[in-house]
């Protein structure tokens, strides 16, 4: 059985980001389906709770294949690109979100992530 495959740290600059403001995307992208703390066998995503450091699809929730072989643990870095347009940077994954293209905005949702 070949060794799974898995994504590496993107080689990319994340803008420093305001945490006011992401809490804003957060509350207008995110909170329908998140929240940072409950249950992650019956919610209906993820909480996201000391996301930052977190091995990617870890917690009780029930992962897609792709997100729990994804190998990674969150870093600024990789929530900057999964937060671009998650289906693509891990193939498979249930979120069921566009994205933020926008960089200043994902910064601001990261500094808001990495705070909860």
């Amino acid at each position: 059985m070949p060794p799974k495959k898995t994504i590496a740290e993107p080689n990319v600059t994340v803008p420093n980001g305001d945490a006011a403001k992401g809490r804003d995307i957060f509350d207008q992208q995110c909170a329908a389906c998140h929240a940072f703390e409950g249950d992650d066998k019956t919610a209906s995503a993820p909480t996201l709770g000391g996301l930052v450091g977190r091995k990617a699809g870890s917690t009780q929730f029930p992962y897609s294949k792709g997100m729990k072989s994804a190998g990674f643990n969150w870093t600024e870095k990789h929530l900057f690109m999964f937060l671009k347009n998650p289906s693509k940077y891990v193939v498979g994954t249930k979120m069921a979100f566009a994205g933020l293209e926008n960089e200043q905005e994902r910064a601001d949702l990261i500094a808001y992530l990495s705070n909860n």
